[in-house]
């Protein structure tokens, strides 16, 4: 369970050295989630629950070594060049650039906007688009939280995914907290079986398609990326109008779909966890 910036603060500790430390660590985190980028010292008190004085001292020494900096107005803190830096190197050790300049070589090769999602319980998070050139496009949103149902890449990780030998059609993955609710669950007859159907032809083909149900005239492309985890949890796909992600097209769109999965093979653990 992950600690809040508050718990950190608040949390006894063996010595005064170790206590500046953990109340440091409270005020970056703080910072860092702000949402507004950067915060006030009042901001950071109440976040934090540390009192004001307190507060302002480590300010300053956080300021001083770089790990903070104040906004040109000079009311709120945000980060430094220290944690930038920092983060850009924590970024690089989960295989994110590699990850950016793949799906942009996808994006330029099929004209379509390229995005990598993760799965959480019964939904795909969308952590990374390249959007496509074209005036006509999807417009790739990362953050954004999809049900599995309703998007290719839902599909081709609900197509790929490792069973257990004890799992049937329609039982949760046993042991997998992260797995959720099965999406088909509660469905009639008639609609699990078309499910199971779009299941089998993506593992016929090695890819997903998925036309949207919202009328939106869109088409996903998915194939599923091999993390390393001992259960799919990543996928790549490419979305854009179906008028141009024609039927006689899709092998084409598909082989270099699953080619931008494959090339993303034994990504670091922590992106495929979403430890970004």
């Amino acid at each position: 369970m992950t600690e809040s910036s508050t718990d950190l603060a608040s949390r006894t500790p063996r010595s005064s050295g170790v206590q500046s430390v953990a109340r440091a660590a409270a005020l970056l985190g703080a910072v860092v989630d702000s949402p507004s980028g950067g915060a006030t010292l009042t901001e950071l008190s109440k976040l934090t629950g540390l009192n004001v004085s307190t507060v302002h001292r480590l300010l300053g020494t956080l300021c001083a070594e770089g790990l903070l900096c104040r906004s040109r107005e000079g009311d709120r803190f945000q980060p430094g060049p220290v944690l930038l830096r920092l983060g850009r190197r924590s970024l690089a050790s989960t295989g994110l650039p590699e990850v950016t300049a793949v799906l942009k070589e996808l994006a330029d090769a099929t004209g379509e906007t390229a995005s990598i999602g993760m799965r959480r319980g019964d939904r795909v998070l969308v952590l990374v688009s390249v959007q496509s050139e074209q005036p006509l496009r999807y417009l790739g949103e990362p953050g954004v939280s999809v049900p599995l149902t309703r998007t290719a890449m839902g599909v081709a990780l609900l197509a790929f995914d490792t069973p257990s030998p004890q799992r049937t059609p329609g039982q949760r993955r046993g042991g997998d907290e992260q797995a959720g609710p099965d999406p088909t669950e509660d469905t009639e007859d008639a609609e699990k079986w078309s499910w199971h159907v779009r299941l089998l032809a993506a593992q016929f083909r090695g890819y997903a398609v998925l036309d949207g149900a919202d009328g939106s005239g869109l088409r996903g492309l998915a194939a599923p990326v091999d993390s390393g985890s001992p259960y799919i949890q990543l996928a790549v796909d490419i979305q854009g109008p179906a008028g141009r992600m024609t039927d006689d097209r899709l092998d084409a769109l598909g082989a270099r779909v699953v080619a931008a999965a494959d090339s993303l093979r034994g990504l670091p653990v922590a992106l495929a966890f979403g430890q970004l």
